[in-house]
């Protein structure tokens, strides 16, 4: 499959397909959850396609990206470690079980480099990075409201309401809901301009970006941590916007409030 690791593991079940990672540290509790009575219960619970995922957030969004991909929902039951948009296993222990669909923004990519062009979807995430022994990057970035011509920094950050909550925070990024209909700008290492600030962005906006070839400092662009041009030096153009379609979370609906307010938990609103 395009997005997962050779390590992923994937077991069918009728209209069930479960993910995990054989190198797991908690690979046999995972396949003990496999062979009990929770799986008739999901079965029954759940009508429609769906990929589960068993394990934390990062084999999260390379399933998220293959369910998008194949027009599955997707459920994900926390076997890794913190598991911002996970389950608790404990969820899935009752009798009864009742889903709600959540629709989760994409961001979809188009980088042209001459007549060729690069596309990819972020579920987190797209990261622009000075790369090799580069000092800084030269980018030209504009949106409907906006154009900061000649930033120069170690890079550029645009995330989902998702990604907000991972590296662009630890950037001193905004964090977003999850049903804000927004995306974060984070400027990484800036030197210029001085007041260039995280800041968000309605998902209607179409972001472009291109580099300044006067400086031939190469640069690495990354797709939910995935390179997908590297070391470049030619000029390109980079367009960053809301995909057409979007992901189709499967949320238990007593899960549901623990999961709204995990955004605010970031900013330690909540415990």
């Amino acid at each position: 499959m395009k997005y997962l690791s050779p390590h992923t593991i994937r077991t069918d079940s009728d209209h069930l397909s479960f993910f995990y990672d054989e190198r797991s540290t908690r690979v046999t509790d995972i396949q003990l959850f496999l062979n009990s009575s929770i799986i008739e219960n999901l079965k029954k619970s759940i009508q429609t396609r769906t990929y589960v995922v068993l394990g934390g957030d990062g084999l999260f969004v390379q399933v998220a990206k293959e369910a998008h991909r194949d027009n599955a929902q997707i459920l994900w039951i926390n076997y890794g470690t913190k598991g911002f948009l996970l389950h608790d296993r404990e969820v899935f222990e009752k009798d009864s079980l009742e889903f709600v669909i959540q629709e989760y923004p994409m961001l979809h990519t188009d980088i042209q480099i001459g007549d060729k062009h690069i596309h990819g979807h972020a579920f987190n995430e797209v990261y622009l990075t000075r790369a090799g022994d580069a000092s800084s990057i030269k980018l030209d970035i504009s949106h409907r409201t906006k154009n900061i011509d000649g930033y120069v920094g170690d890079g550029i950050m645009i995330s989902t309401p998702a990604g907000s909550t991972g590296w662009s925070r630890s950037y001193g990024g905004i964090v977003l809901p999850h049903d804000a209909n927004l995306s974060a700008i984070t400027p990484l290492g800036k030197m210029h301009p001085k007041d260039f600030e995280p800041m968000v962005i309605a998902d209607k906006w179409r972001i472009r970006i291109k580099n300044d070839t006067t400086r031939k400092n190469p640069i690495d662009i990354l797709v939910d941590n995935r390179r997908i041009v590297s070391m470049e030096t030619d000029a390109f153009e980079l367009i960053i916007e809301r995909a057409s379609s979007w992901v189709s979370l499967l949320i238990e609906k007593s899960y549901l409030q623990k999961w709204e307010n995990k955004p605010y938990a970031e900013l330690w609103f909540y415990s």
